[in-house]
């Protein structure tokens, strides 16, 4: 396995800082000039618009948090204080099956839940991607 670096943040960092730094690394990766990278952050307040999110799915004017339109699939994501976000920057291999890369992520994901004794798991619905937890009768959390 090649080497993975782990860059943490201190603070509340804003959306558009952590964009710029990744598109800066990314470079740098393509470039072969730093190995493999996660960054590992809290974000101010903020809502991430994927491709997908409709009209009406966007917070109303003054909801306490910026929304950004962002280049990725999906719909709309809450980042904000108390949820680390990581952000892998990395070579996959040729051909590249990003399906199969955010699965392995996610499982990754799922062993580290058990190893602290926290049961996460995938939600198999439309719309439903990555890893959650299920408290009892409360709706599931996004890990």
């Amino acid at each position: 396995m090649s080497e993975l670096r782990v860059n943490r943040y201190d603070g509340l960092v804003p959306y558009q800082d952590a964009w710029d730094e990744q598109r800066r690394l990314h470079g740098a990766r393509v470039a072969d000039e730093i190995p493999d990278t996660v960054m590992l952050l809290e974000h101010e307040p903020v809502y991430t618009a994927g491709k997908r999110t409709e009209a009406h799915e966007r917070p109303l004017p003054g909801s306490g948090a910026p929304v950004i339109d962002v280049d990725r699939g999906g719909k709309l994501t809450w980042h904000g204080p108390g949820q680390l976000v990581g952000y892998p920057i990395v070579r996959l291999q040729d051909p590249v099956d990003v399906v199969a890369y955010v699965r392995r992520v996610e499982q990754f994901l799922i062993d580290v839940c058990a190893e602290t004794g926290l049961a996460a798991v995938r939600i198999d619905r439309r719309g439903w991607s990555g890893v959650w937890v299920q408290d009892g009768a409360a709706p599931p959390r996004k890990v």
